[in-house]
């Protein structure tokens, strides 16, 4: 990851770019989850995030990783949902429509008034979306990185 403030990683384990012409689905809701882990250079990881750690570590090069929240909900499609994020920010969250098992979501991070990241992503269904935000402190000891997983 690279610099200290802002969205340092902005990748996915299933992600693609946004297209036009994704329907609502019959389904009016999906189920998101939101989960803010915390990546550090030594220590434990939770056993939840164990099966991970190899894609992660080659993602954002830390080896240990403990989820510090989480939270799963229903979301209509056209209707933005607030998730609270560690450190003061929020996590603004759009499903727009499926398409061939392809969900269109509009994703907006803030901290405070300021957009870190504020865009649309296309996941598969079930798919996992990684956002990595600034190194933890001047001596480096770890980053925040929130996942976010969409399921019809």
């Amino acid at each position: 990851m690279t610099g200290h403030s802002g969205v340092a990683l902005g990748t996915a384990l299933a992600l693609g770019l946004a297209a036009p012409g994704f329907l609502d689905t019959v389904a009016a809701q999906v189920n998101v989850r939101i989960t803010s882990i915390k990546a550090s250079p030594a220590g434990p990881s939770d056993r939840p995030m164990r099966v991970l750690r190899p894609r992660l570590r080659r993602l954002v090069g830390y080896p240990a990783y403990r989820i510090v929240r989480s939270e799963e909900r229903r979301c209509a499609f056209h209707r933005r949902q607030a998730f609270r994020i560690p450190g003061g920010r929020m996590l603004w969250v759009v499903p727009k429509g499926m398409q061939q098992g392809t969900m269109l979501i509009r994703v907006k991070l803030t901290d405070g008034r300021r957009a870190l990241v504020d865009t649309d992503f296309r996941l598969r269904d079930r798919g996992t979306m990684v956002l990595g935000v600034d190194r933890q402190g001047p001596a480096n000891n770890g980053a925040l990185l929130i996942m976010l997983r969409a399921e019809e």
